[in-house]
């Protein structure tokens, strides 16, 4: 019985370390002016300016990594948070289709970008747009076809994009990460 024990416990501690990489802990970033607090790695970069905030992050959640690593071939998690007047057109998802190519992959040919998954949602006064996104390669920039998520929340007198892009090789070392990226956005 004992020598079972030892064994399960070899085989616990080595499923462990083969698995995919633990999420980093967090830090909140609370914004009263733009009503919303969010939760990213303290393994990342970040970057805030007017309206926007974003998590530069190595795929693989290290910090030294995370500090040199080029935003274009990271895993990037951003949210870009305005004020929308009373009198605003409405947004849809036909904008949010729109807009998608060139404020997630830089692409002005949105024949060049794969959307899927697009949905929108409604519950209590909010409105979530979704949609996963197949960004090409750029060559002469050397950077590798990336996939990302984008969430746009609109509620009344706010918009919030969130994104999350990483390199497509990296999705499945990333996507703990982006799930609870998302997961921590809290509109207030």
């Amino acid at each position: 019985m004992k020598r079972h024990r030892v064994r399960f416990a070899i085989f616990a501690t080595a499923l462990v370390m083969s698995s995919p990489v633990a999420l980093a802990a967090g830090k909140i970033f609370e914004n009263k002016e733009l009503k919303y607090r969010i939760e990213l790695p303290d393994t990342c970069r970040h970057n805030e300016g007017p309206g926007t905030l974003e998590a530069v992050c190595a795929p693989s959640l290290d910090a030294r990594a995370s500090a040199d690593i080029a935003a274009a071939g990271a895993l990037l998690m951003e949210i870009d948070a305005e004020a929308v007047p009373a009198d605003a057109k409405p947004y849809g998802l036909a904008e949010f289709r729109d807009e998608l190519p060139d404020a997630v992959c830089g692409e002005s040919d949105a024949s060049k970008v794969k959307l899927s998954d697009v949905t929108d949602s409604k519950a209590g006064g909010l409105t979530t747009l979704r949609a996963t996104i197949a960004c090409p390669a750029i060559g002469f920039l050397g950077l590798p076809e990336r996939t990302a998520e984008a969430r746009y929340v609109i509620a009344p007198g706010m918009r919030y994009r969130l994104m999350a892009r990483v390199p497509a090789g990296d999705v499945a070392k990333a996507k703990p990460a982006m799930d609870a990226f998302f997961a921590s956005f809290k509109p207030q």
